[in-house]
């Protein structure tokens, strides 16, 4: 392959105190500074912060939105300054709402990012220069879509549901086009997560633990309460159940007709819910024999791997390495680019493990 995926957790926490001997690892140390004040990202929030957040479905208006597009822009630039040709999206419901903002913000002015070069040993503050060459968003499903397409070279017509935290969306996608009428956003994965919060909070003290910290259990498949350690597998299988049958289901019917499965026998399972095995069955149990469910590998990674391949597109010959895909998700902060050499880059080039244990 010549691109790469970096993800990153979508938190942020205000912070300014000195880190010094927490990690050398540059993905999972990153502290940014705007206005003089001093926030971790990502890995280095949930490890030294207290209570770190991201709000829901935030507007490019909103500093968390901009700390993690900025965190998405350093660790695509390998902390130099330089120029890139930019793609980025939104949920197909805030799209037409946000994408005048994500263009204001990230255009025409260049972006100065200010951040901590050194967690590990010096704390050394460093400021690059990106110049955003050109600039581009589309909604989410289109990009998942032109993932399939041109990074899968699927044919045909074939169904997309999208399984992000923040929402789950649809679309069938055409030799033609996309079929607008069947394009719809709903809760993700983060109502599961939430009922689980409520659940365990009937009989344990969670203390400061948010939900993206809960986010974060529920993956892993475990949690630890009063110093005890939980099994929560069993408790995801039934949570998951429950998001599928009382959100995913009554959404699909309405999205798809009978007549688009005339049309289309393929649906792809993309984004971080389909690393969930347990969701994936419901799938398969709800369309045995009507449509064959296909999870593509780094099925997560798929709407940023979409805007990747757009932005490659507004490329010139030999500028490849200016192309960026930034999704800035809910849950995470997927970084896609053109894979460089070891020594172009002061950034590791895998990409961060979605973390499941069944």
């Amino acid at each position: 392959m010549n691109f790469q995926a970096v993800s990153i957790p979508s938190v942020i926490e205000r912070y300014n105190q000195t880190l010094i001997n927490v990690s050398s690892d540059p993905e999972k140390c990153i502290q940014i500074y705007d206005a003089s004040a001093g926030y971790l990202i990502g890995d280095l929030a949930l490890t030294q912060g207290y209570a770190p957040y991201r709000n829901l479905n935030s507007s490019p208006s909103e500093l968390d939105y901009q700390l993690l597009a900025k965190a998405g822009l350093l660790v695509a630039s390998g902390a130099k300054s330089g120029e890139l040709v930019l793609t980025t999206g939104f949920p197909y419901t805030t799209y037409e709402l946000y994408k005048q903002q994500a263009v204001d913000f990230f255009t025409p002015k260049d972006v100065f990012i200010e951040f901590n070069s050194d967690t590990y040993s010096t704390n050394i503050h460093k400021r690059i220069q990106l110049t955003i060459r050109h600039f581009e968003v589309m909604p989410e499903i289109l990009g998942c879509i032109m993932a399939i397409r041109k990074g899968l070279k699927q044919q045909g017509n074939f169904f997309v549901v999208s399984l992000g935290y923040g929402t789950c969306e649809t679309g069938l996608s055409m030799d033609t086009g996309l079929i607008t009428r069947t394009c719809m956003s709903v809760t993700g994965l983060r109502y599961a997560v939430n009922n689980l919060h409520a659940e365990l909070s009937k009989s344990y003290n969670l203390g400061m633990k948010n939900e993206h910290m809960v986010n974060q259990s529920f993956q892993s498949g475990k949690i630890v309460l009063d110093r005890k350690r939980k099994d929560l597998v069993e408790i995801r299988r039934n949570h998951l159940a429950n998001y599928y049958d009382e959100v995913i289901s009554p959404t699909l019917k309405k999205a798809f007709i009978d007549a688009d499965f005339e049309k289309a026998d393929t649906l792809y399972l993309v984004g971080g819910g389909a690393r969930y095995p347990d969701l994936v069955d419901c799938f398969k149990a709800e369309f045995d024999g009507i449509a064959e469910i296909v999870v593509p590998d780094a099925a997560e990674n798929m709407a940023s791997w979409g805007y990747y391949l757009r932005s490659a597109q507004w490329c010139g010959p030999g500028l490849s390495g200016q192309a960026v895909g930034l999704d800035i998700g809910n849950a995470y902060t997927v970084i896609t680019k053109a894979k460089l050499k070891a020594e172009e880059t002061s950034y590791r080039t895998e990409k961060q493990p979605f973390i499941l244990k069944v």
